[in-house]
């Protein structure tokens, strides 16, 4: 194939003479006659091939060949960078500057480099030449994109995933970056429309029907979501969290059986899923089989340390038990898991009164009361807590903002530990 430089000779020779023509005749024969494009071609198949070596002989013989064009050198980088040998796909990508000072793509290429190795303001400022170099190209504006939503500099992120979708209306995970921004913030109109015009430009992308699919979940219309995440398995039978959220959907749909299978079926495919552990424990609970559910939480914990969920149903059945101690540590873990979890600290603050360590949980529930004051929860057990150290005064503001907050059930069981406690005096 011809490449626009030859073909923009060609318009210039037009006007030329019999001599011009010939040397443009000789030119393009040359460019015909070039095998950079068959041995591009074969480093490609020998990558997919996982024959990394062979590519890289393949990509650095098309690179001698070339004369004002870096394709193999760029190729070459964007496999040493996918083999996670960034010195090397950084050394790539420089040697095709040196050569071809004004490539766009290899300025895409050290801004990936420069991504992988933690370099955010470097790489920025090598997407920017390459948006200087290609205006046209999408690409840099959607990496630019990447790198603020990574950051959580969410507003900029989105002007960036527009300015690669005003560049190319199909760039679908430009679509995705702005559906998930909007998912993110709660707007879920905003992010099932990103997410509908990212599924009209590829209909069988996974990704965005499973979030097309959480999205429904979340506004809670289980109908819808079931519908697309049937689809999303449809199209990709392999994919976990299809399956795992489509057991969500069933669940919420009250098709317990359905449910169980597709749990099973995303833990078949990923054993470290621990969530749908997680759910199969809770099916368990609501049909009176607690061993199972114990078992259930216990293989969600072991098979991912960070689902803190399997954790806090794991402590609350050993409470159930009184199983003391390990219930603390299974809070503790929930809470090396998940920092910010208030049913942890709740839960853990509920232990210590078991326990009769007021104090812990004095000190455990008055930081959850502080940081999240309309939690009725806190305030009951934390008046708790306050009656065992024999604090009433402090008991009673804890009973009035329950009065308050019109939490009749909670209020009156207060006032009554508050009432035996005036008895006992």
């Amino acid at each position: 194939m011809w490449s626009t430089r030859f073909i923009s000779t060609e318009a210039k020779a037009r006007h030329l003479g019999p001599a011009g023509a010939l040397a443009l005749l000789l030119v393009l024969l040359a460019a015909a006659c070039s095998p950079v494009a068959d041995l591009l071609l074969r480093g490609d198949q020998l990558a997919k091939e996982q024959k990394y070596a062979e590519a890289l002989a393949a990509y650095a013989e098309a690179d001698k060949h070339e004369k004002d064009t870096v394709q193999g050198l760029c190729r070459a980088g964007d496999l040493q960078l996918k083999l996670g040998r960034a010195d090397l796909a950084q050394k790539a990508f420089e040697q095709a500057l040196e050569k071809h000072p004004d490539s766009a793509r290899a300025y895409l290429g050290l801004a990936r480099v420069y991504l992988a190795r933690k370099m955010e303001a470097t790489a920025i400022q090598a997407l920017d030449r390459a948006a200087q170099l290609d205006p046209r190209s999408p690409r840099p504006w959607y990496l630019k994109g990447r790198i603020f939503h990574d950051k959580g500099d969410l507003d900029q992120a989105v002007i960036m995933y527009e300015n690669a979708i005003r560049r190319d209306k199909s760039h679908v995970k430009a679509h995705l970056g702005r559906g998930d921004i909007f998912f993110q913030r709660g707007d879920l109109k905003k992010a099932l429309r990103a997410y509908t015009l990212a599924i009209r430009f590829d209909p069988r992308n996974a990704t965005a029907l499973i979030q097309v699919g959480r999205t429904f979940l979340l506004a809670h219309r289980p109908q819808n979501a079931a519908e697309t995440l049937e689809k999303a398995c449809r199209v990709d039978r392999r994919n976990s969290w299809a399956h795992f959220y489509l057991g969500e959907a069933y669940l919420q749909l009250r098709k317990l059986e359905n449910a169980v299978n597709h749990f099973q079926q995303a833990l078949r495919l990923n054993r470290k899923l621990g969530l749908a552990h997680v759910r199969l424990g809770r099916i368990y609970e609501a049909n009176l089989m607690p061993d199972r559910a114990y078992d259930a939480y216990r293989r969600g914990a072991k098979a991912d340390p960070r689902c803190f969920e399997a954790y806090l149903n794991l402590a609350r059945i050993q409470m159930d038990r009184n199983q003391a101690r390990a219930a603390a540590r299974s809070l503790q873990r929930a809470l090396k898991a998940q920092p910010d979890c208030v049913d942890c600290r709740i839960m853990l603050g509920k232990l210590h009164i078991k326990r009769r360590k007021w104090r812990a949980a004095v000190k455990v529930l008055e930081q959850v009361v502080r940081q999240h004051y309309d939690n009725n929860e806190a305030h009951f057990e934390l008046g708790r807590a306050y009656l065992g150290l024999g604090m009433v005064a402090k008991a009673t503001a804890e009973y009035n903002a329950l009065a308050m907050a019109n939490d009749t059930q909670r209020a009156e069981a207060l006032l009554k530990l508050l009432q035996r406690q005036g008895g006992r005096r």
